[in-house]
């Protein structure tokens, strides 16, 4: 036989639910109305989406990126992004500066597109070092990063080309061996190009070491 129950957890237990019903009938009225999350304004960078996934964990985010390739495997583990529902892509974020072989082989990001989305079309047979900007939510924190599926997706301008990313690496190359001069026409060269502003900023700082470099450098042989 059960005992009397107690006043206040009676009190505490009636609260609960009417708040559960109040939010529920929130939702709905909001719902009814056609009301939408806002999209966010401000651009986030995927390596600040990777240094703390839990911070945008659910929300919305708006994120720019450069295209790799599809990717035709992957684990899903106990995330949503079975490849049934899914198809998975490989991309550089803008910060990444693709003429170092290093970042070239490591795309930072990982995204999904649900089948047959409109953010599918959008990325579906997209070349290699395509840009675009993207409205994604994150949907699950799994292995220290964020698994992001994108909703809205639009190819933008500032691509990099491949004679940039050839004369870079050259220019590079040529910085190693203290090959100032050639470096800095390979440098010159690059910057020709379309290319996301941190890419453009980060050549010129490398062609501003051209024009003053290193002391131990012999000024006759530019070496």
């Amino acid at each position: 036989m059960h005992g009397p129950v107690n006043p206040i957890l009676r009190w505490g237990s009636t609260v609960l639910l009417a708040g559960l019903a109040l939010v529920g009938a929130l939702a709905f009225q909001a719902a009814a109305r056609g009301e939408e999350e806002p999209l966010p304004e401000a651009v986030v960078t995927l390596e600040s989406l990777h240094r703390d996934p839990q911070a945008s964990l659910g929300r919305l985010v708006r994120l720019r990126f450069q295209f790799d390739a599809e990717q035709a495997r992957w684990n899903p583990y106990l995330t949503r992004f079975g490849s049934g529902d899914y198809r998975a892509f490989r991309v550089w974020s803008d910060e990444q500066f693709l003429w170092e072989k290093e970042q070239w082989e490591a795309p930072l990001g990982q995204l999904f597109v649900r089948r047959g989305g409109v953010a599918e079309r959008a990325l579906a047979g997209a070349p290699q070092l395509a840009r675009f900007e993207a409205i994604g939510r994150v949907r699950q924190v799994l292995l220290g990063r964020p698994w992001i599926e994108l909703e809205q997706v639009r190819r933008i301008g500032d691509e990099i080309s491949e004679s940039t990313l050839l004369h870079a690496s050259r220019a590079v190359l040529a910085m190693e061996e203290a090959h100032w001069a050639m470096a800095r026409e390979h440098l010159e060269r690059a910057l020709v190009g379309s290319m996301p502003p941190t890419a453009r900023e980060e050549l010129n700082v490398l062609r501003a070491i051209t024009l003053d470099p290193p002391r131990s450098s012999d000024p006759a042989t530019g070496r």
